[in-house]
């Protein structure tokens, strides 16, 4: 009996470290190593290899402890969890979206349903499903008023839908509760710069730079504070701006049509 608690108590700690970023124990990271014999061994191979980013043996993992039938219910939605965010990496996004729907189905704490509603939406956008991703999102917010990532995902789909009030608000909110989001600040730039408040958009894309991690939302940023320089007639801040995200995504067409616009490059 103590053997099943602590192998529980290890999978728990596993599902929240991945869940929150936290890293589990040492003694709990050696358990994956294991050669796995039952299906706690290959969840905890699969929560392992989730957290390495070897999507598809995180997969393989998690459908073999699934498959066993011998994990309790909530360690079953937590699997299911797993193999959904693997199978989203994988661009399986169907797949996904059937692993998460049966792990809310099966239940799990608040927090971290709030999470698996969040994974499901993003799996909702890649197949061009915003309306199901924008139901994940609110409900994401509903069980967890203090998840910013689900407040600043819902803010892009407000901004998709011409919401601009409500999308200043998620996003606001988010950054609120997350100062150093790099992404809320591009995405609220997004709805200032369409409701032409170029100056808080401005602000804003810079700040993105910023604190962005990684090069392709820095460059992002970059662009669409360009666009906001030409939307203020600030056409030499606009140009550098435009130049410089041409020279680290120079196959990016869009990039391309305003670099060729300002006399950059000829056609």
């Amino acid at each position: 009996m103590l053997g099943l608690v602590m192998r529980r108590f290890w999978l728990l700690l596993a599902f929240c470290a991945a869940l929150f970023g936290v890293q589990p124990p040492a003694h709990a990271q050696l358990a994956p190593q294991l050669a796995p014999q039952t299906a706690m061994q290959h969840a905890l191979r699969a929560f392992d290899a989730l957290r390495a980013g070897d999507w598809q043996l995180a997969q393989f993992y998690a459908t073999h402890a699934l498959d066993a039938g011998t994990l309790a219910r909530g360690d079953q939605a937590g699997v299911l969890s797993y193999r959904g965010d693997a199978r989203r990496r994988l661009n399986d996004f169907q797949g996904a979206i059937d692993d998460y729907s049966q792990a809310i189905a099966l239940g799990l704490p608040a927090q971290f349903l709030a999470r698996v509603y969040n994974n499901r939406a993003l799996a909702h956008i890649r197949t061009d499903r915003a309306d199901l991703a924008f139901q994940d999102y609110t409900r994401a917010i509903e069980l967890d008023p203090t998840f910013a990532e689900a407040l600043n995902n819902r803010g892009a789909i407000y901004t998709m839908n011409g919401r601009y009030d409500l999308a200043l608000a998620d996003h606001t909110a988010a950054i609120r509760l997350n100062p150093n989001n790099a992404r809320a600040f591009s995405n609220r730039g997004q709805a200032y710069l369409r409701l032409k408040f170029y100056e808080e958009a401005i602000d804003d894309f810079t700040r993105a730079m910023d604190m962005a991690t990684a090069v392709d939302d820095g460059v992002t940023a970059l662009f669409n504070r360009g666009l906001a320089y030409e939307g203020l007639g600030e056409e030499p801040e606009a140009k550098a701006d435009f130049e410089l995200a041409h020279q680290f995504a120079p196959d990016e067409p869009t990039y391309m049509e305003k670099y060729v616009q300002y006399g950059i490059v000829r056609p």
